[in-house]
């Protein structure tokens, strides 16, 4: 469904003899006295039903009402540096600027007042919140919602519960969230494994449980046992000095008891690994060099290590498939990263589903497409 009613081609504006593009508007504003310029603005924003207002389906322009000394926009298209200046309106305490995103992008972003103080935006009553706090958010007129992140009460929940196991190469207990599925007590049946690293961020910032227990329902996807793992060094066990011990976590401890103690399809091409950001570069990692354990892997907005390009390389790819998501506005050094990644998996004849749309790095991103990647590896048969 399109997101529908708040796209403003033209504003009626009080004494204009006639409708005007908003960008001419602006510009014939600065030539008015000042009592009739803060007058207008006032009026403007009274026949506004959102802010930002979009006009033409891709112009966008920020208003911001405050004093201050400077105003600039960071966000998701601008790689979260405070970049875009806005313009003041002389005279009075507005500011403004217009940019031009794509009909269907989703946008994060935050004012910063002075060059130090970063506020959402207060004209903006949509907000979402995300592993850095909270942030003003834009939905192009064109963008989908996403159905299966919504809860229904039709839909029979799987078992939820917490556990934990000593591992003796992490040399501590590691705690981690399993779901079985709703149909899991009716019967015999063996089922897939999904893990999700960032595993209870996974539930904090998305509705992964949501997701899960439609698609099952819907049967798009097959009955999934889900495996949310928290990590506690996370960078040093995604990509840095603790990898090989996680790896060896993973593979020599949490998937032998999984199958030991449930009813899972106890082969690689059952078990998939799902990460964000540096959380996807160890599903890659485990895909690539432990290919007998463990073959598919969702990398989204992926950190891509030296190792996990040279794994794939050397091992080449016989039973793995990857599901990679890169936003077009994600953050500037990831990019190319995932795109040239992409480029080696093909050469090397992976089975690969690549997929780059307009948003940025963030978790209501990677929660809009987690349908697309649990379908990819797991439809319903």
């Amino acid at each position: 469904m399109k997101i529908t009613g708040f796209t403003v081609l033209m504003l009626l504006v009080a004494n204009l003899a006639m409708c005007q593009p908003l960008g001419s508007w602006f510009k014939d504003l600065e030539s008015k006295p000042l009592a009739e310029r803060t007058r207008k603005i006032d009026s403007l924003l009274s026949v506004s039903s959102r802010i930002p207002i979009i006009e033409s389906d891709t112009n966008v322009y920020f208003i911001y009402k405050g004093d201050a000394g400077s105003v600039f926009i960071a966000g998701d298209a601008t790689g979260w540096a405070p970049a875009l200046a806005m313009h003041k309106i002389g005279g009075t305490d507005t500011w403004y600027c217009m940019e031009s995103y794509e009909a269907s992008a989703r946008l994060e972003y935050k004012f910063v007042i002075n060059k130090s103080e970063w506020i959402l935006d207060p004209l903006n009553p949509r907000k979402v919140t995300g592993g850095t706090g909270q942030n003003s958010e834009i939905l192009m007129p064109a963008y989908e919602y996403p159905h299966d992140i919504d809860e229904r009460d039709v839909v029979p929940w799987g078992t939820e519960f917490d556990t934990l196991i000593h591992s003796k190469y992490l040399s501590e207990n590691r705690a981690f969230r399993i779901i079985l599925p709703a149909s899991y007590d009716k019967g015999n049946k063996s089922y897939p494994l999904v893990f999700f690293h960032d595993g209870y961020d996974f539930f904090k910032y998305t509705a992964a449980r949501n997701v899960i227990n439609n698609m099952i329902f819907e049967r798009k996807i097959q009955p999934v046992i889900a495996v949310f793992v928290e990590p506690v060094h996370r960078d040093d066990e995604y990509s840095g000095r603790l990898q090989k011990n996680y790896t060896r976590f993973m593979v020599n401890e949490l998937i032998p008891f999984m199958d030991r103690n449930y009813r899972t399809e106890a082969r690689a091409e059952s078990r998939a690994q799902i990460g964000i950001s540096n959380g996807g570069n160890i599903a890659l990692w485990l895909v690539a060099s432990q290919p007998g354990k463990t073959a598919k892997a969702a990398a989204m907005s992926s950190n891509v290590m030296k190792n996990v390009g040279n794994a794939f390389q050397k091992g080449g790819c016989r039973n793995q498939m990857i599901y990679l998501l890169l936003g077009k506005y994600d953050l500037p050094p990831l990019i190319p990263m995932v795109r040239n990644l992409n480029e080696q998996l093909r050469k090397h004849g992976c089975q690969v589903s690549y997929h780059e749309y307009p948003e940025g790095h963030s978790w209501k991103y990677w929660e809009k497409y987690l349908p697309d990647a649990l379908e990819y590896f797991f439809p319903a048969k």
